[in-house]
C-alpha cells in the first residue's frame, strides 16, 4: 500500500495557522485608528507646535503692547590736574586731582498710540488662522493615509480568510485523491496534482501573511505608535447612501481645506494693505523715569561735591510724513497681489468643482464594480458548490474542480478589493467636500 508523507510547507502552514489562532489580538476600529493618529502622529504634532509658535508670535507681549522698564547704573573716576586763570589776574592750579562720580536711573516707556502696531497685530492673528488651517490640512492628509492603511489591513485579512478556506478545500481534495488511489479508483497523477496545488495554495497563504504583517506595521507607523504592536481590524464597512453630487459641490466650495487656505491668504494680503496704510499714521509714546547723579571732586576744584536726583516724564510724537514714495509703491504692489489672489481663488473653485465631479464619477463606478463583483462572487460560489458535489461522485475531473476552486478564490479576492476601494474613494470624496470629520 502506498505511503504518503506530509510536505514541509503543509507542516509550516499548520504551525502558522495554529499560532495565529492562539494569539488573541485587540480589535482596532477605524474610529480608534483616527483617534490614535490625532494623538500620536508625528506630522500632526509638528503642525500643532507650529500653530503654538504662531500664537506666541501674535501675543501682546511680543508686539509692544506692554510697557518696558529699564534700569541702569554706572561709575567713573579720573586723576589729573587743571589750571584756571580768572579775569582779575588770579590763577587756580590743581595737580594730582582725583575725581569720581556715580549715576543710576530707572526709565519706563509706553507706546500710547501706534496704528502700525495694531495693523501688524491683526495680520499676525490672520497668520495664526492660516497656521490653524495648515494644521487641519496636515490632519486630513495623515488621517486619510491612516484610513488607507487600515482598509489595506482589512482587505489582506479577508484575503487570508479566503486562502484558509481554499487550503482546507485543497486538503480535502488531496485526501480524497489519496483514498481513491489507495483503493484503485484513481490515478497517481491526481494525487500529484493535488499535492502541487496545495503547495501553491500554501505559498500564496504565506506570502499573503507576510503582506498582512507589513501592512500592520505600516498602519502602526502611520498612527505614530510602536511598529510591533499587535492588532486586528474590523473588516465590516458601510457606505453613506445620502451623498449627492450637488451637496458635495456646495460643501466643497465652503469647507474644502484648499479653498479655505486660499481665502485666508487673501485675508492676509488685504491686511498687508492695512499695515501699509497704518504706517502713514503718527505714533504717540510716553516715558517716565527717576535719575540720580553724584560726583566727588578733588580739593581745590570749583565744586567739591554735587548730586542731583528726581523724577522725569515726557510725551513724544513721531510722524513719518513722507518716506520718498516707498509706501505708495508698496501699496500698488500689494493691490496687485490681492487681485492675483482673487483670480487664484476663482481658479481653485473651478478646479474643486471638477475634482468633486471626477471623484463622484469614480465613486459611482467603484460602487458599480462592487455590485458586479458581489454578483460574480455569488455566481462562482454556486458554481463551485455544484462542481464540488459532482466531483465527490466522480462526474467532474480533478482539473475541473481545481478551476472552479480558483475561480471562487479570484472572485472572492476581487470582491474584497472592490469593497475596500469603494470605501477609500468615498472618504477621499468626503475630504474634497470638507466633510472628512
Amino acid at each position: 500500500m502506498p505511503q504518503f508523507n506530509s510536505t514541509p510547507i503543509a507542516m509550516l502552514l499548520f504551525a502558522t495557522l495554529l499560532a495565529g489562532g492562539m494569539q488573541a489580538q485587540p480589535l482596532l476600529t477605524a474610529d480608534d485608528a483616527v483617534k490614535i493618529t490625532l494623538e500620536n502622529n508625528y506630522n500632526i504634532k509638528v503642525a500643532k507646535n507650529n500653530t503654538e509658535i504662531a500664537m506666541r508670535n501674535a501675543s501682546r507681549e511680543l508686539n509692544g503692547y506692554l510697557p518696558t522698564i529699564n534700569a541702569g547704573t554706572g561709575a567713573n573716576a579720573s586723576l589729573g590736574g587743571s589750571t584756571q586763570q580768572f579775569s582779575n589776574g588770579n590763577e587756580n592750579v590743581v595737580t594730582n586731582a582725583f575725581n569720581w562720580g556715580a549715576n543710576a536711573s530707572v526709565t519706563a516707556n509706553y507706546t500710547l498710540l501706534d496704528k502700525s502696531r495694531d495693523a501688524s497685530a491683526k495680520r499676525l492673528q490672520e497668520l495664526v488662522r492660516l497656521t490653524d488651517l495648515q494644521t487641519q490640512q496636515v490632519v486630513e492628509t495623515n488621517v486619510l493615509q491612516v484610513i488607507g492603511h487600515y482598509y489595506e489591513v482589512a482587505r489582506l485579512t479577508q484575503n487570508m480568510q479566503v486562502l484558509e478556506q481554499t487550503i482546507a478545500l485543497s486538503e480535502q481534495r488531496l485526501l480524497r485523491a489519496r483514498y481513491r488511489y489507495e483503493y484503485g479508483q484513481g490515478i497517481r497523477l491526481d494525487v500529484l496534482n493535488a499535492e502541487v496545488d496545495i503547495q501553491r495554495d500554501s505559498i500564496n497563504f504565506i506570502n499573503s501573511k507576510n503582506q498582512l504583517a507589513n501592512a500592520k506595521r505600516n498602519l502602526n507607523v502611520a498612527m505614530g505608535r510602536a511598529v510591533d504592536i499587535a492588532l486586528e481590524v474590523d473588516t465590516l464597512v458601510g457606505y453613506d447612501p445620502t451623498l449627492s453630487l450637488d451637496q458635495l459641490v456646495s460643501s466643497a466650495l465652503e469647507n474644502n481645506i484648499s479653498i479655505r487656505l486660499t481665502n485666508q491668504n487673501l485675508n492676509i494680503f488685504t491686511q498687508d494693505l492695512e499695515v501699509i496704510n497704518a504706517s502713514n499714521k503718527p505714533t504717540l509714546g510716553a516715558s517716565a523715569g527717576y535719575n540720580f547723579n553724584f560726583s566727588d571732586n578733588a580739593s581745590g576744584s570749583f565744586v567739591d561735591l554735587s548730586n542731583s536726583r528726581g523724577f522725569s516724564t515726557g510725551i513724544n510724537l513721531n510722524w513719518n510724513i513722507y518716506d520718498g514714495g516707498r509706501r505708495k509703491v508698496q501699496r500698488e504692489i500689494n493691490t496687485i497681489n490681492v487681485a492675483n489672489q482673487r483670480i487664484l481663488n476663482q481658479q481653485l473653485q473651478d478646479q474643486i468643482r471638477r475634482d468633486v465631479a471626477n471623484a463622484w464619477e469614480t465613486y459611482q463606478n467603484a460602487l458599480f464594480i462592487l455590485r458586479a463583483e458581489q454578483k460574480n462572487l455569488a455566481t462562482n460560489r454556486l458554481n463551485f458548490e455544484r462542481t464540488e458535489e459532482q466531483f465527490k461522485i466522480g462526474q467532474v475531473s480533478s482539473v475541473e474542480f481545481r478551476q472552479a476552486q480558483l475561480n471562487l478564490l479570484n472572485a472572492a479576492t476581487s470582491y474584497n478589493t472592490a469593497k475596500y476601494d469603494a470605501k477609500v474613494i468615498e472618504l477621499q470624496l468626503l475630504q474634497l467636500a470638507g466633510r472628512l470629520f
